[in-house]
Protein backbone atom coordinates (compact mmCIF):
# COMPACT_ATOMS: atom_id res chain seq x y z
CA UNK A 1 0.00 0.00 0.00
CA UNK A 2 1.83 3.30 -1.17
CA UNK A 3 1.60 6.52 0.85
CA UNK A 4 1.74 7.48 4.37
CA UNK A 5 -1.90 8.75 4.13
CA UNK A 6 -3.33 5.39 2.85
CA UNK A 7 -0.53 3.50 5.46
CA UNK A 8 -1.87 5.51 8.19
CA UNK A 9 -5.38 5.00 7.65
CA UNK A 10 -5.59 1.11 6.84
CA UNK A 11 -3.53 1.03 10.23
CA UNK A 12 -7.32 1.79 11.69
CA UNK A 13 -8.28 -1.62 10.41
CA UNK A 14 -5.54 -3.80 11.75
CA UNK A 15 -4.64 -5.17 14.89
CA UNK A 16 -1.09 -3.97 16.08
CA UNK A 17 0.16 -6.58 17.56
CA UNK A 18 -1.24 -9.37 15.00
CA UNK A 19 -1.32 -6.79 12.06
CA UNK A 20 -4.99 -8.49 11.10
CA UNK A 21 -8.40 -7.65 11.31
CA UNK A 22 -12.16 -8.11 12.02
CA UNK A 23 -14.27 -5.67 9.98
CA UNK A 24 -17.55 -6.13 10.23
CA UNK A 25 -20.13 -4.86 6.84
CA UNK A 26 -22.91 -3.27 7.85
CA UNK A 27 -24.27 -2.60 4.46
CA UNK A 28 -26.99 -5.46 4.03
CA UNK A 29 -30.22 -2.90 4.27
CA UNK A 30 -29.85 -1.17 1.24
CA UNK A 31 -29.65 -4.55 -0.80
CA UNK A 32 -31.79 -6.79 1.43
CA UNK A 33 -33.79 -4.36 3.26
CA UNK A 34 -34.63 -4.46 6.85
CA UNK A 35 -32.65 -7.30 9.04
CA UNK A 36 -32.47 -8.25 12.13
CA UNK A 37 -29.30 -7.07 14.06
CA UNK A 38 -29.20 -4.14 11.66
CA UNK A 39 -32.50 -2.62 12.38
CA UNK A 40 -32.28 -0.04 14.42
CA UNK A 41 -29.45 1.54 16.14
CA UNK A 42 -30.20 0.46 19.04
CA UNK A 43 -29.73 -3.46 17.77
CA UNK A 44 -26.25 -2.21 16.54
CA UNK A 45 -25.12 -0.70 19.84
CA UNK A 46 -25.01 -3.99 21.11
CA UNK A 47 -21.96 -5.46 19.88
CA UNK A 48 -20.49 -2.66 17.74
CA UNK A 49 -18.44 -1.18 20.56
CA UNK A 50 -16.58 -4.92 20.83
CA UNK A 51 -12.74 -4.97 21.17
CA UNK A 52 -11.99 -7.50 18.75
CA UNK A 53 -13.90 -5.38 15.76
CA UNK A 54 -11.25 -3.21 13.86
CA UNK A 55 -13.70 -1.75 11.34
CA UNK A 56 -17.17 -1.44 9.80
CA UNK A 57 -17.97 -0.84 6.27
CA UNK A 58 -21.68 1.06 5.81
CA UNK A 59 -23.27 3.16 3.62
CA UNK A 60 -22.73 7.09 4.20
CA UNK A 61 -26.45 7.29 6.12
CA UNK A 62 -25.85 4.77 8.48
CA UNK A 63 -22.11 6.24 9.30
CA UNK A 64 -24.01 9.39 9.70
CA UNK A 65 -26.12 8.52 12.15
CA UNK A 66 -23.79 5.56 13.75
CA UNK A 67 -20.89 8.39 14.37
CA UNK A 68 -23.93 11.16 15.62
CA UNK A 69 -24.71 8.18 18.19
CA UNK A 70 -21.01 8.10 18.98
CA UNK A 71 -20.87 4.42 18.38
CA UNK A 72 -17.87 4.63 15.92
CA UNK A 73 -15.34 5.58 17.93
CA UNK A 74 -11.92 3.43 18.31
CA UNK A 75 -12.81 1.58 15.09
CA UNK A 76 -12.18 2.34 11.40
CA UNK A 77 -15.07 3.57 9.34
CA UNK A 78 -15.27 2.51 5.63
CA UNK A 79 -18.26 3.81 3.41
CA UNK A 80 -19.42 1.93 1.13
CA UNK A 81 -19.93 3.82 -2.15
CA UNK A 82 -22.11 1.67 -4.58
CA UNK A 83 -25.21 -0.68 -4.36
CA UNK A 84 -28.39 -2.05 -5.76
CA UNK A 85 -31.50 -3.53 -4.24
CA UNK A 86 -32.68 -6.62 -4.76
CA UNK A 87 -35.39 -5.32 -6.02
CA UNK A 88 -34.14 -4.36 -8.96
CA UNK A 89 -34.68 -5.95 -12.64
CA UNK A 90 -30.74 -6.78 -12.30
CA UNK A 91 -28.98 -6.74 -8.74
CA UNK A 92 -25.85 -7.52 -9.20
CA UNK A 93 -25.11 -4.44 -11.50
CA UNK A 94 -24.55 -2.22 -8.37
CA UNK A 95 -24.27 1.57 -9.20
CA UNK A 96 -22.53 4.31 -7.75
CA UNK A 97 -24.11 6.04 -5.18
CA UNK A 98 -21.92 8.37 -3.26
CA UNK A 99 -18.20 10.08 -3.97
CA UNK A 100 -14.97 9.54 -2.30
CA UNK A 101 -15.11 13.07 -0.97
CA UNK A 102 -18.30 12.76 0.62
CA UNK A 103 -16.74 9.54 2.47
CA UNK A 104 -14.20 11.82 3.63
CA UNK A 105 -16.52 14.24 4.80
CA UNK A 106 -18.23 11.48 6.98
CA UNK A 107 -14.38 10.89 8.82
CA UNK A 108 -14.22 7.56 6.28
CA UNK A 109 -10.30 5.95 6.88
CA UNK A 110 -11.24 4.19 3.81
CA UNK A 111 -13.64 3.11 1.25
CA UNK A 112 -15.26 0.15 -0.70
CA UNK A 113 -17.31 -1.16 -3.72
CA UNK A 114 -18.85 -4.23 -4.45
CA UNK A 115 -18.21 -5.80 -7.59
CA UNK A 116 -20.55 -9.03 -8.66
CA UNK A 117 -19.40 -10.21 -12.42
CA UNK A 118 -22.45 -12.24 -14.15
CA UNK A 119 -20.88 -11.89 -17.28
CA UNK A 120 -22.69 -9.14 -18.72
CA UNK A 121 -21.52 -6.31 -16.82
CA UNK A 122 -17.37 -6.39 -17.15
CA UNK A 123 -17.14 -3.16 -18.56
CA UNK A 124 -19.47 -1.47 -16.06
CA UNK A 125 -17.24 -3.28 -12.86
CA UNK A 126 -14.16 -1.94 -14.39
CA UNK A 127 -14.68 1.50 -15.29
CA UNK A 128 -16.20 1.86 -11.70
CA UNK A 129 -13.37 0.27 -9.85
CA UNK A 130 -10.76 2.36 -11.78
CA UNK A 131 -12.74 5.98 -11.21
CA UNK A 132 -12.92 5.28 -7.29
CA UNK A 133 -9.30 4.14 -7.06
CA UNK A 134 -8.38 7.54 -8.74
CA UNK A 135 -10.59 9.68 -6.99
CA UNK A 136 -9.38 7.75 -3.67
CA UNK A 137 -5.66 7.92 -4.91
CA UNK A 138 -6.12 11.90 -4.72
CA UNK A 139 -6.98 12.45 -1.00
CA UNK A 140 -4.79 9.04 0.62
CA UNK A 141 -7.85 6.82 0.77
CA UNK A 142 -7.10 3.12 1.00
CA UNK A 143 -9.92 1.09 -1.16
CA UNK A 144 -11.50 -2.60 -0.31
CA UNK A 145 -13.48 -4.18 -3.16
CA UNK A 146 -15.88 -6.72 -2.42
CA UNK A 147 -15.23 -9.24 -5.49
CA UNK A 148 -18.07 -11.62 -6.54
CA UNK A 149 -17.84 -14.28 -9.01
CA UNK A 150 -21.81 -14.96 -10.18
CA UNK A 151 -21.08 -16.79 -13.57
CA UNK A 152 -21.51 -20.97 -12.33
CA UNK A 153 -19.48 -23.02 -13.86
CA UNK A 154 -19.02 -26.95 -12.49
CA UNK A 155 -15.28 -27.20 -13.37
CA UNK A 156 -13.38 -26.52 -10.14
CA UNK A 157 -9.96 -25.46 -12.86
CA UNK A 158 -12.41 -23.06 -14.68
CA UNK A 159 -13.69 -21.22 -11.32
CA UNK A 160 -10.32 -20.84 -9.71
CA UNK A 161 -8.83 -19.68 -12.88
CA UNK A 162 -11.59 -17.20 -13.46
CA UNK A 163 -11.52 -15.63 -9.67
CA UNK A 164 -7.67 -15.52 -9.74
CA UNK A 165 -8.16 -13.09 -13.29
CA UNK A 166 -10.60 -11.25 -11.77
CA UNK A 167 -8.66 -10.51 -8.60
CA UNK A 168 -5.60 -9.95 -10.58
CA UNK A 169 -8.04 -7.67 -12.43
CA UNK A 170 -9.04 -5.22 -9.36
CA UNK A 171 -4.96 -4.96 -7.99
CA UNK A 172 -3.81 -3.98 -11.76
CA UNK A 173 -6.48 -1.18 -11.38
CA UNK A 174 -4.96 -0.47 -8.10
CA UNK A 175 -7.34 -1.67 -5.19
CA UNK A 176 -5.59 -1.55 -1.91
CA UNK A 177 -7.79 -4.56 -0.73
CA UNK A 178 -9.93 -7.70 -1.24
CA UNK A 179 -13.05 -9.54 0.10
CA UNK A 180 -13.45 -12.46 -1.03
CA UNK A 181 -16.04 -15.45 -0.75
CA UNK A 182 -14.16 -18.42 0.70
CA UNK A 183 -13.89 -21.76 -1.65
CA UNK A 184 -16.03 -25.03 -0.60
CA UNK A 185 -12.44 -26.04 -0.17
CA UNK A 186 -9.80 -24.33 2.28
CA UNK A 187 -7.06 -26.16 0.64
CA UNK A 188 -7.54 -23.98 -2.19
CA UNK A 189 -6.89 -20.48 0.13
CA UNK A 190 -2.97 -20.45 -0.54
CA UNK A 191 -3.53 -20.75 -4.53
CA UNK A 192 -6.22 -17.67 -4.12
CA UNK A 193 -3.48 -15.69 -2.35
CA UNK A 194 -0.73 -16.92 -4.41
CA UNK A 195 1.06 -13.78 -5.80
CA UNK A 196 -1.44 -11.34 -4.13
CA UNK A 197 -1.30 -11.22 -0.31
CA UNK A 198 2.51 -9.94 -0.39
CA UNK A 199 1.38 -6.23 -1.65
CA UNK A 200 -2.77 -6.46 -1.28
CA UNK A 201 -4.63 -7.29 2.29
CA UNK A 202 -7.36 -10.34 1.53
CA UNK A 203 -10.06 -10.86 3.68
CA UNK A 204 -12.66 -13.73 3.31
CA UNK A 205 -16.10 -13.03 3.47
CA UNK A 206 -18.50 -15.02 6.37
CA UNK A 207 -21.05 -15.45 3.55
CA UNK A 208 -24.64 -16.71 4.92
CA UNK A 209 -25.49 -17.91 8.77
CA UNK A 210 -23.42 -20.77 9.57
CA UNK A 211 -22.85 -22.33 12.49
CA UNK A 212 -20.54 -20.48 15.13
CA UNK A 213 -18.21 -24.10 14.52
CA UNK A 214 -17.95 -23.15 11.10
CA UNK A 215 -16.93 -19.68 11.74
CA UNK A 216 -14.36 -20.86 14.15
CA UNK A 217 -12.80 -22.91 11.84
CA UNK A 218 -12.74 -20.64 8.86
CA UNK A 219 -11.11 -18.17 11.39
CA UNK A 220 -8.18 -20.32 11.94
CA UNK A 221 -7.66 -21.45 8.70
CA UNK A 222 -8.02 -18.04 7.56
CA UNK A 223 -5.00 -17.20 9.99
CA UNK A 224 -3.20 -20.63 8.95
CA UNK A 225 -2.82 -19.35 5.07
CA UNK A 226 -1.57 -15.39 6.10
CA UNK A 227 -5.03 -13.53 4.99
CA UNK A 228 -5.29 -10.50 6.49
CA UNK A 229 -8.47 -11.27 7.78
CA UNK A 230 -12.19 -12.02 7.98
CA UNK A 231 -15.20 -9.51 6.74
CA UNK A 232 -17.78 -10.99 8.29
CA UNK A 233 -21.31 -9.88 9.30
CA UNK A 234 -24.62 -11.77 9.31
CA UNK A 235 -22.37 -14.38 11.30
CA UNK A 236 -21.95 -11.75 14.09
CA UNK A 237 -25.05 -9.54 14.19
CA UNK A 238 -28.04 -11.99 13.29
CA UNK A 239 -26.22 -14.27 16.29
CA UNK A 240 -28.31 -14.22 19.99
CA UNK A 241 -24.69 -14.07 21.42
CA UNK A 242 -22.51 -11.56 18.84
CA UNK A 243 -20.26 -10.63 21.66
CA UNK A 244 -19.50 -14.30 22.65
CA UNK A 245 -18.62 -15.04 19.11
CA UNK A 246 -16.66 -11.72 18.73
CA UNK A 247 -14.45 -12.46 21.95
CA UNK A 248 -13.75 -15.69 20.14
CA UNK A 249 -12.99 -14.37 17.01
CA UNK A 250 -10.52 -11.91 18.37
CA UNK A 251 -9.04 -15.01 20.70
CA UNK A 252 -8.13 -17.00 16.59
CA UNK A 253 -7.45 -13.82 14.37
CA UNK A 254 -5.86 -11.25 16.66
CA UNK A 255 -3.56 -13.62 18.03
CA UNK A 256 -4.83 -13.90 21.60
CA UNK A 257 -4.94 -18.02 20.56
CA UNK A 258 -2.65 -17.66 17.69
CA UNK A 259 -1.55 -20.41 15.84
CA UNK A 260 2.47 -22.38 16.08
CA UNK A 261 4.36 -20.91 14.00
CA UNK A 262 6.23 -22.86 11.34
CA UNK A 263 3.66 -25.28 11.76
CA UNK A 264 2.79 -26.79 8.50
CA UNK A 265 -0.38 -25.93 7.28
CA UNK A 266 -2.70 -29.12 6.33
CA UNK A 267 -4.67 -29.58 3.24
CA UNK A 268 -8.57 -29.32 4.80
CA UNK A 269 -11.82 -28.40 3.39
CA UNK A 270 -15.41 -27.16 5.28
CA UNK A 271 -15.46 -31.30 5.54
CA UNK A 272 -12.11 -31.82 8.04
CA UNK A 273 -12.33 -34.26 10.66
CA UNK A 274 -9.68 -33.58 12.70
CA UNK A 275 -8.28 -30.15 13.01
CA UNK A 276 -5.17 -29.85 13.80
CA UNK A 277 -5.73 -27.55 17.18
CA UNK A 278 -8.55 -29.50 18.49
CA UNK A 279 -7.25 -33.18 17.37
CA UNK A 280 -10.63 -34.31 19.69
CA UNK A 281 -12.81 -31.82 17.75
CA UNK A 282 -16.21 -33.21 16.31
CA UNK A 283 -16.47 -33.71 12.46
CA UNK A 284 -16.99 -29.69 10.82
CA UNK A 285 -19.64 -30.04 8.14
CA UNK A 286 -19.26 -26.77 6.03
CA UNK A 287 -21.26 -27.76 2.45
CA UNK A 288 -21.78 -24.99 -0.03
CA UNK A 289 -24.50 -22.93 0.69
CA UNK A 290 -26.34 -20.79 -2.14
CA UNK A 291 -26.85 -16.84 -1.12
CA UNK A 292 -30.68 -16.49 -0.78
CA UNK A 293 -29.95 -12.93 -1.40
CA UNK A 294 -27.85 -10.75 -3.67
CA UNK A 295 -25.45 -8.96 -1.79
Amino acid sequence: MNGVAKQIRWSHFLDRRSGRGIIVPIDHGLSIGPVEGLASVEQVSRWIGHPGITGIIAHKGMVDRLGSSELLKGIGVMVHLNGMMSLASSPDRKERLTSVEAALRLGADAVSLQVNFDGTNDAHNLTMLGTVVDEAQRYGLPVLTMLYDKVPSDKLEHRLARQRHLMRACVELGTDALKLAAPDDLSLMPTLLEGIVEHTAVFFAGGAVRSEEEIFFLAEEVVRCGATGLCVGRNIFQRESARATLTRLQEIILGSRGLIDGEPRPQVSWEHPNHPNQPNRAHVQWSPVVEEVVK
